[in-house]
C-alpha cells in the first residue's frame, strides 16, 4: 500500500474532517477513519440551524423540520414559536455519508486505520542509526510531526507536509503533541425511540437540576412518531437519562409505550484549551473546542472552521511560505467565532450557578415581560450572545 505521497493526512472522517479535506483542492489528501463506516457511532442530536445546513453544504438526510422549542424548567414552560422553519433534524448516517461522498472527489479514505503522532525526531534520544537520522533531517530542522498508522495489522510511517487532527473531543493527536487540552468535558447519552406521540414542529428542552445539574436534557422529534431523547451533564449521564425517561412528569408520559431502537453516548468540550496549531499540526472541530457552550452544537462552528483550515493549508502548500504560515488558521477561526464562544462560556458559568427556583423565575420573567417575541424576532441559534446578554441583564437588574 502506497501511503508515502500524501501532502495532507487528516485523522478523523467525520463531517468536519471531510469538509476540511474537501477544501484542499489541489493536493493529495488522505483521511484516516478508525471506524469501519462513515456516520457511526452516532454522537449528536442531529439538530442543525438553517445557517448550519448552509455551512455543511446542504447535505442529504433531513428527517424533520422544526419551528421552535418548548423550554421547561422544573415548574414552568415557555413556548418559542416561529412561522418559519428554524432548524432541521438529520439522520446523521445519511448526512455524514453524503458529506463524505462530496469530499471523496478530493480525498482518499482509509477505514479501520489508527493514526498517531510518531515520536518527533527532535525528541528522539540516542541509539538511532545514522541513516535514520539523515532520513529525518528535514523533520528535525523544521520540527515537523510525522504519523504512525496502524492498518489491518501492519504499521506504516507517513511524512505528510501537514497533519490535521479532526479526531474529536479527546483528540489523541492533540494530546500527543503536548497541546493543552484542559477544558470542561461533559458526557452525554441519547436514545432513539419509536412509537411516540409528539408535536414534531418543536424540540423540547429541559433545564431541570433534578436531572441534569450542569447542562440540560432534550427531546428532538425525528418525525411524527420517532424522537431522540438525550441528556448531558458532568457525570452519570446514562443513569440520569433513564431517570428522566422514567420519572419526569412530561417525558414519562410522552414516551409511555415508546421502544428504544438505538443508543449512543458521547462527550462535549466546553471551551478551547491552548493552541490549535503546532508546527505542521492543526486541530479542527471538537478537537479544537469549536463548540457552542450554551447548546453543545459543534457542526456549524466546526464546518466554518474546517473551511478556514482547508483554505489555509491550500494557501500554505501553493505558496513559498514558512511553516509559521499555518498559524494564521488559529487567528482566523478565533476572529470568526472566538467572541461568541467566550460569551457562551461566560453565560454558561452564570447558568451553572442558577438553581431550579431561579430558573423558574427566569422563564417566568421572559414570559411576563413579553420577551418571547423578542427571542423569535432577534434570536440566532448560532450566535445567541446578543439576545442572551440582553435578557440576563434585564433579569439580574431586578435582583
Amino acid at each position: 500500500m502506497d501511503l508515502d505521497n500524501y501532502d495532507v493526512v487528516i485523522v478523523g472522517g467525520g463531517p468536519i474532517g471531510c469538509i476540511t479535506g474537501e477544501h484542499i483542492k489541489h493536493h493529495k489528501v488522505l483521511i484516516l477513519e478508525e471506524h469501519s463506516a462513515i456516520g457511526v457511532p452516532l454522537q449528536c442530536g442531529g439538530l442543525v440551524s438553517k445557517e448550519g445546513v448552509k455551512e455543511l453544504g446542504y447535505p442529504k438526510g433531513v428527517v424533520n423540520k422544526v419551528r421552535g422549542a418548548y423550554i421547561f424548567s422544573k415548574s414552568r414552560c415557555i413556548k418559542v414559536e416561529d412561522r418559519d422553519i428554524r432548524a432541521y433534524v438529520f439522520e446523521r448516517k445519511i448526512m455524514d455519508k453524503d458529506i463524505a461522498k462530496r469530499a471523496s472527489k478530493n480525498v482518499d479514505f482509509l477505514f479501520k486505520a489508527y493514526g498517531r503522532l510518531a515520536v518527533p525526531p527532535w525528541q528522539q534520544g540516542g541509539g538511532l542509526s545514522e541513516g535514520f537520522l539523515n532520513f529525518n533531517n528535514l523533520l528535525r530542522r523544521e520540527r515537523r510531526y510525522s504519523l504512525s498508522v496502524s492498518f489491518m495489522g501492519d504499521n506504516y510511517h507517513l511524512n505528510p507536509k501537514v497533519i490535521v487532527g479532526a479526531d474529536g473531543v479527546k483528540s489523541s493527536i492533540g494530546r500527543s503533541a503536548g497541546i493543552d487540552m484542559r477544558r470542561e468535558i461533559l458526557s452525554g447519552a441519547q436514545l432513539e425511540m419509536v412509537n411516540v406521540d409528539v408535536d414534531s414542529d418543536f424540540v423540547y428542552v429541559f433545564l431541570d437540576r433534578t436531572y441534569s445539574r450542569d447542562f440540560f436534557a432534550w427531546v428532538i422529534p425525528m418525525g411524527k412518531d420517532r424522537v431522540r431523547v438525550g441528556l448531558c451533564d458532568t457525570s452519570n449521564s446514562y443513569e440520569k437519562l433513564i431517570r428522566l425517561i422514567e420519572e419526569h412528569p412530561l417525558v414519562s408520559q410522552m414516551l409511555k409505550g415508546a421502544v428504544p431502537v438505538e443508543f449512543s453516548v458521547g462527550a462535549l468540550p466546553m471551551g478551547y484549551g491552548g493552541e490549535t496549531v503546532k508546527n505542521n499540526l492543526l486541530l479542527v472541530g471538537d478537537a479544537a473546542g469549536q463548540v457552542k457552550p450554551l447548546s453543545g452544537g459543534g457542526l456549524y462552528y466546526g464546518a466554518k472552521c474546517a473551511k478556514i483550515c482547508g483554505r489555509v493549508i491550500e494557501e500554505y502548500l501553493n505558496g513559498d511560505y514558512p511553516l509559521d504560515y499555518l498559524k494564521s488558521y488559529q487567528t482566523l477561526w478565533r476572529r470568526e467565532i472566538g467572541r461568541e464562544i467566550d460569551f457562551g462560556l461566560k453565560f454558561r458559568a452564570i447558568l451553572k450557578r442558577m438553581d431550579n427556583n431561579m430558573l423558574d423565575r427566569l422563564l417566568e420573567f421572559i414570559e411576563k415581560r413579553g420577551l418571547i417575541d423578542y427571542i423569535v424576532r432577534e434570536g440566532d441559534m448560532d450566535n445567541p450572545s446578543r439576545v442572551v446578554e440582553s435578557i440576563f441583564k434585564k433579569f439580574f437588574s431586578l435582583k
